[in-house]
């Protein structure tokens, strides 16, 4: 989520950015490596490339910008936020609880390691992250004035169940934020019971975090709500995952003022889309296509999507699988794209960010 003002700030911070390297956790949120980051081949045509900003990191999903420039990154799996710099992420807010996302039906096997999956920055510098390493029903988003601890956040409620259905036990995995134009709202992704999943809307002012929209109580059976994105004053876009290993992603357009879905669009093609943001200056979108597994990380895709009028089929163009998991991503202000991924094994410290330029055209 990217705050709006303070723009030449902004673009000045990110021209300082450089790669954390090949590091340890402990490493890479040290002190900050000064050489230039290394060139990846992504495939991403004419025009473009790509470099490493930030490695060292389990499971990161979730950026944000704040008003002095600073890239901050939810570190997922180690239980932190991290903020770019002097050139190096560094911890900013720690000790987020920590869980595991999905266990092996056959082998019993812990898998995929979760603390903190989203995070926004107000105008006023405030920082909101989701506490995601707690159950369903007891996960809050939390508001932090400075850096610190998770305890030091001041929390909103927690969201119980919404049915009377055995499974649902309250809204989870929180992720995919955005803020309204006015300031006044956050519209958060909710992974709650799949008979029900949510789209949550935050009181800023209150810290007061409520259901806001269900797709299924409109018919619409495709699950995971993974992303949200301001289109404009009068409607968010809701990208949704659908079931891992399946091409049934899709985005919805809600209207803000009805709360009812008004357009869907199928994203054919695209295994797991995680995340999306608009290109600036266009009408068009770039989605992150994870290729979800439960064992292993499969490579993953990126993709510009045009969406027709009216929904149904998105027009989608894809670029080689070169990356490793990507979970979400994020234009800055000068855009430049950045993208989250697990790297070549999950619940390692493989994951990193990517920075991608070129594709903003």
């Amino acid at each position: 989520m990217r705050t709006l003002p303070l723009l030449t700030a902004l673009v000045l911070g990110l021209a300082g950015l450089t790669a954390c390297g090949d590091k340890t956790p402990a490493d890479s949120q040290g002190e900050g490596s000064t050489d230039a980051a290394p060139a990846l081949d992504l495939n991403l045509g004419e025009g473009t490339s790509a470099r490493v900003v930030a490695s060292g990191l389990m499971n990161p999903i979730g950026l944000a910008f704040d008003g002095e420039g600073r890239l901050l990154v939810c570190d997922s799996g180690h239980g932190q936020v991290l903020r770019m710099e002097d050139g190096a992420m560094k911890p900013f807010i720690t000790d987020f609880d920590t869980e595991y996302w999905k266990v092996d039906p056959e082998t019993g096997t812990k898998r995929f390691k979760l603390g903190p999956l989203g995070v926004a920055v107000l105008e006023d510098g405030t920082v909101i992250v989701s506490d995601g390493g707690k159950k369903d029903g007891a996960e809050t988003l939390l508001f932090f004035t400075e850096g610190g601890k998770a305890s030091d956040g001041q929390p909103t409620n927690f969201v119980p169940p919404t049915s009377d259905d055995a499974a649902d036990k309250g809204e989870g995995n929180l992720c995919g934020f955005a803020l309204s134009p006015d300031g006044e709202s956050l519209w958060v992704a909710g992974q709650g019971s799949d008979a029900g999943s949510w789209i949550l809307r935050c009181d800023i002012e209150e810290r007061d975090l409520q259901p806001w929209g269900s797709a299924d109580a409109h018919g619409i059976k495709i699950n995971s709500p993974m992303q949200t994105l301001v289109w404009d004053d009068a409607t968010v876009l809701v990208l949704y995952s659908g079931a891992g290993g399946k091409d049934d992603g899709i985005i919805v357009a809600w209207d803000v003022a009805t709360k009812k879905p008004r357009t869907t669009w199928r994203l054919a093609g695209l295994i797991d889309p995680m995340g999306f943001d608009r290109i600036p200056g266009t009408d068009d979108l770039i989605v992150v296509d994870n290729n979800w597994a439960l064992t292993e990380v499969k490579k993953g895709n990126i993709a510009r999507v045009t969406l027709p009028e009216g929904g149904g089929i998105a027009k989608i163009r894809l670029w080689g699988r070169r990356l490793h998991g990507p979970t979400s991503c994020l234009f800055g202000p000068d855009g430049t794209l950045y993208v989250t991924q697990l790297g070549k094994t999950f619940d390692t410290d493989q994951g990193s960010v990517i920075a991608i330029e070129g594709l903003n055209k």
